[in-house]
């Protein structure tokens, strides 16, 4: 291990007293970085009640769990959270610390870096390890800017420590690895000697999310490109409207590229891209979809990949197993009407 580095450190976000999926695919990066650093992996746990949390981290690859329990403040309580997560990162020291690119995760850390003094890296896609002339490591933070038409790589200065930075859910894949224990518990450390501030955000109502389809768990997802805002009618339904009944009545999730986002036609939920969200899906459905990289980008790994463009020189081809130069009405009408008699 390099002087100064001190552990990978993976934000284990929570909510409901179940950890988050995403916490999973970080785990991933940080075995990739540590597998070269020889640095232990580490959780970083905050939570109203942590007891079920911590046995739930037990059984994932950690050899480390840092935990603090703040009864009291709410999962909104973000000026408390902060000043409980600043006061950990200093106690357990870590070279990096990775944070999911969710509502908590961008919420949380800029308020702790801002306590430590250090530099954040949002949404990245990419993590690279590098070594500096002198050996230490270093971590180049990859990721889309300048709306998407350039892929930056961004470090840290040397020795300013840790290297922060939230990552896109669904850029690297459920950790699947065994335990670096060998099936032996990881080390627990719980800070009853960490308190939380009071907050100054009061929580007095939740309500269930009214969002769209999952596509993040969702096997198979059909996209909609800019081509359904040319396209007519589909049984006095939009284009749109059709592909979006066609996706659940196979039980999959519609989602777009990002003209039809920004224009309102899909939440920002739905987008596909480097901006939007990454997806692993069994099976991609693309109509309309001109196939620029700042979208397919956001494809991860599909087993199956058919795209539908009446463009035979369209860049989607390129990425997709299988490609049908045709209108998408055409194909699509005949979808719908194929399922209704079947019933």
């Amino acid at each position: 291990m390099d002087r100064g580095s001190r552990g990978i450190c993976v934000f284990a976000d929570n909510a409901d007293g179940r950890i988050e999926p995403v916490v999973g695919e970080l785990l991933t990066a940080a075995h990739r970085i540590g597998e070269i650093t020889k640095e232990p992996v580490q959780a970083l746990l905050i939570a109203e009640d942590c007891a079920g949390l911590v046995e739930e981290l037990e059984d994932m690859a950690f050899h480390q769990i840092y935990a603090v329990e703040t009864r009291g403040v709410s999962a909104f309580g973000d000026d408390s959270r902060s000043a409980v997560a600043a006061e950990m990162l200093r106690r357990v020291a870590p070279s990096c610390v990775l944070i999911p690119a969710n509502d908590a995760g961008r919420s949380l850390f800029p308020r702790v870096a801002v306590k430590l003094n250090a530099g954040l890296t949002a949404d990245c896609t990419e993590l690279v390890v590098a070594r500096r002339g002198n050996g230490e490591y270093f971590i180049k933070q990859n990721k889309p800017s300048f709306g998407d038409n350039v892929m930056v790589s961004i470090v840290h200065k040397a020795g300013r420590l840790p290297q922060m930075m939230t990552i896109r859910e669904g850029v690297y894949e459920t950790y699947q690895g065994n335990s670096p224990q060998g099936g032996e518990k990881p080390e627990v450390r719980v800070f009853q000697d960490i308190l939380a501030p009071e907050s100054a955000v009061s929580l007095l109502e939740t309500l269930p999310f009214q969002g769209s389809d999952d596509m993040l768990s969702s096997d198979v997802v059909v996209v909609a490109g800019r081509g359904v805002e040319k396209t007519g009618k589909i049984g006095g339904k939009s284009a749109l409207e059709a592909m979006g009944e066609f996706a659940r009545k196979i039980g999959g999730a519609l989602g777009g590229t990002r003209p039809l986002a920004d224009s309102g036609l899909i939440p920002f939920e739905n987008q596909i891209g480097q901006t939007g969200r990454v997806i692993r899906p069994e099976i991609c459905l693309s109509f309309g979809v001109s196939g620029a990289i700042q979208h397919t980008d956001g494809i991860k790994d599909a087993k199956l990949f058919i795209a539908v463009n009446n463009d035979r020189n369209a860049p989607i081809f390129n990425v997709a197993d299988y490609g049908v130069v045709a209108d998408m009405e055409e194909i699509l009408r005949a979808l719908m009407e194929r399922m209704e008699r079947a019933g």
